[in-house]
């Protein structure tokens, strides 16, 4: 009788451990936090990870709020889920990015994500003490789908190699992407500045070159080397955080590609046709104030016409740039 109760413990057990597994948490969650701060929660779930972003308001003034993108995943040792913040969507004022800890539990019968948030701890500052929160799951789908979180459910979909002889024509599994509402932010069309640098046709692989060390009398600090195959590049630049009057010029090899602009939530775009005649290429933000909050500081996505998309955050100084180098390769 004994190992039979033994048995059908593991097979309890086994039960849950799947059961939590198949949880659905792809959708909209919100509630309340500490009874003074409304929390909704837009994820999307791929088997063990998260990802998605967070909007949070004060009860008391509605204006005050935040947007924050979040990467999370589950932890079997503690047998909960986390989500980190790790860049501001849009914020309003003096708002923290945030980390999350959370279980999915049946309350009144009703499934709810219940855990603590804390504010995400810098380098000079703790994280504070944690706030509780229960969000209920208004939406099988997030309110929008961000270009993020299509970037996180394309990364988990297999890629086939074309070397393989295909057995079946039977479907294997994929992952749908639901149809995406209006984005928040909208391209500044009145920002779009096309440059076009004469192509010097080569014969031989070019040969790498040495780039500046200085822009406009300042150090260039590299944040990124990144190989592309593309010679066509898009650029769009963001205040990283509050929008607080940072206003930045562009340069691409030394020569000026936008002149003193302001960064907002509204993307500065900048097409750039890499010259073939090097291998090396440097795009260098140079900040023309610090804002009312140094330093100065953007997010940088850029896409290549293949459509490879990346997201880079920059931060310069009155006494240093911030500087991305493409080393061109061509297939």
């Amino acid at each position: 009788m004994f190992f039979l109760k033994i048995f059908y413990l593991h097979i309890f057990l086994l039960f849950c451990f799947a059961n939590l597994h198949a949880q659905k948490l792809t959708g909209t969650w919100q509630g309340v936090m500490d009874e003074r701060e409304f929390l909704q929660v837009n994820v999307v779930q791929i088997g063990e990870t998260l990802c998605g972003y967070t909007w949070d308001y004060s009860l008391d003034d509605k204006r005050s709020f935040c947007k924050a993108y979040f990467r999370g995943s589950y932890n079997k040792l503690f047998d909960a889920w986390y989500l980190e913040g790790y860049s501001f969507m849009q914020s309003s004022g003096d708002h923290s990015l945030m980390q999350l800890k959370f279980k999915i539990v049946t309350i009144a019968g009703k499934t709810v994500m219940k855990g603590l948030c804390r504010i995400k701890p810098s380098l000079f500052f703790g994280g504070g003490d944690p706030s509780s929160f229960e969000l209920e799951k208004i939406s099988s789908r997030p309110t929008i789908i961000t270009q993020t979180m299509k970037d996180c459910m394309a990364e988990k979909v297999p890629v086939k190699d074309k070397k393989l002889p295909q057995k079946n024509s039977s479907k294997k599994p994929t992952i749908t992407i639901p149809k995406a509402l209006p984005p928040v932010m909208k391209e500044d069309e009145t920002a779009l500045v096309t440059q076009k640098d004469t192509v010097i046709p080569v014969k031989e692989k070019p040969e790498v070159n040495d780039l500046p060390k200085k822009t406009n009398g300042r150090d260039n600090k590299e944040l990124s080397r990144i190989i592309i195959n593309d010679r066509k590049i898009t650029l769009s630049i963001y205040d990283n955080g509050t929008i607080d009057g940072d206003t930045v010029s562009i340069y691409y090899n030394g020569r000026s590609i936008i002149k003193s602009k302001r960064l907002t939530a509204n993307p500065i775009i900048v097409d750039v046709e890499l010259d073939e005649s090097i291998a090396l290429h440097s795009i260098v933000l140079f900040a023309e104030n610090l804002g009312s909050i140094p330093p100065n500081t953007a997010l940088v996505i850029f896409t290549t016409k293949a459509g490879k998309r990346y997201e880079l955050y920059a931060s310069a100084t009155l006494q240093q740039n911030a500087e991305i180098v493409f080393e061109y390769k061509p297939k």
